[in-house]
């Protein structure tokens, strides 16, 4: 049986509270962003740059090259939530990623995302803002290289969670951070490549669990990266 100190205790106890303040009466709402046909409830500053195909949301087919930084944006506002994503980059040195709790700036976007490719996968990143949040990366090993990976997302008030093929990457709490905004899937500027999303399941309001982790592990895992930031090397 692992032995906790004191102060993680009194840390987790204090970040329970919080949560438990964020979550307390809201019901749990489940919803499915994409209907696996086409892009209904979703838009872009230019869509020649999406597609679908084969029940997947397609970023960057047919290009030689990509323009700037391209963001399909859903409609739908979250807040509180729960997100699984299916992802497939190809090449897995390309860069891309989930925009979160997220705004339109011109066509840009400001807010927290998810990141994905190579040397980034799993890690956590303020677009357009402050940049490196949570830099650790501990799902990357988990990334099965230019196939399918499972990408989910948790964020109740001020903590967030992401977690690689079931491997949890980040635990992070962000008192300066954006409490709402949308969704967004990112293709990134440079060269050709192709990015596929299968949004899975987005669920407000929802529980403290992250697949096989379970409340007092999250907790665990979210007060031990606050204790010991890591911040990488320069993104």
């Amino acid at each position: 049986m692992k032995v906790f100190s004191r102060h993680l205790f009194v840390s987790m106890a204090i970040v329970l509270f919080a949560i438990s303040a964020c979550t307390q009466g809201e019901k749990k709402v489940e919803l499915s962003l994409f209907n696996g046909d086409d892009l209904q409830n979703w838009n872009s500053s230019d869509m020649s740059y999406w597609s679908v195909a084969d029940g997947s949301i397609i970023g960057g087919e047919g290009k030689d090259s990509i323009v700037n930084n391209q963001f399909l944006w859903h409609q739908e506002k979250v807040r509180d939530f729960y997100l699984k994503v299916l992802v497939k980059v190809v090449p897995n040195t390309a860069n891309a990623g989930i925009q979160f709790r997220s705004q339109k700036i011109g066509e840009e976007a400001l807010g927290y995302q998810a990141d994905i490719g190579e040397g980034v996968w799993g890690r956590l990143y303020h677009e357009s803002g402050r940049e490196k949040l949570h830099w650790e990366g501990k799902g990357e090993a988990a990334v099965k290289k230019n196939e399918w990976n499972t990408y989910e997302i948790l964020a109740i008030g001020h903590n967030i969670w992401t977690a690689i093929n079931g491997t949890l990457s980040v635990a992070y709490q962000d008192t300066d951070g954006e409490l709402e905004g949308f969704i967004a899937l990112q293709v990134h500027a440079g060269p050709a490549q192709i990015v596929a999303y299968k949004p899975v399941k987005l669920i407000h309001n929802p529980e403290l669990m992250l697949g096989k982790y379970s409340e007092s592990e999250l907790m665990e895992a979210l007060v031990e990266a606050n204790d010991k930031p890591y911040m990488g090397e320069e993104h």
